[in-house]
């Protein structure tokens, strides 16, 4: 059984590799929102790997009870998308 840390820690990781794979599936020209669960890349490259990492973590996020869907992943990333595009320098900071 998992403790609440541990299921945080595993989504973070989730999502980290999930931007990390999203990010490249951009910089290769690719729509990630069409490309990301579905698309098979040929092995021993840069998407393969992130793919495959993304897997992994979705993987052992699931073991321990933390299964969002492809719909929330997705939405995720999107609010994250639109956030740095209101703030591409960073949250704001409170001056004191």
């Amino acid at each position: 059984m998992s403790n609440q840390s541990e299921r945080d820690a595993l989504g973070e990781l989730l999502y980290r590799e999930f931007r990390a794979y999203t990010a490249a599936l951009d910089e290769h020209g690719e729509d990630w929102a069409q490309a990301w669960p579905s698309h098979t890349w040929p092995p021993l490259t840069l998407l393969a790997a992130l793919q495959g990492r993304f897997a992994v973590a979705r993987e052992a996020a699931a073991a321990i009870g933390v299964k969002p869907s492809d719909a929330a992943i997705a939405e995720e990333h999107r609010v994250r998308q639109e956030y740095l595009a209101l703030f591409p320098d960073g949250p704001p900071a409170l001056s004191g």
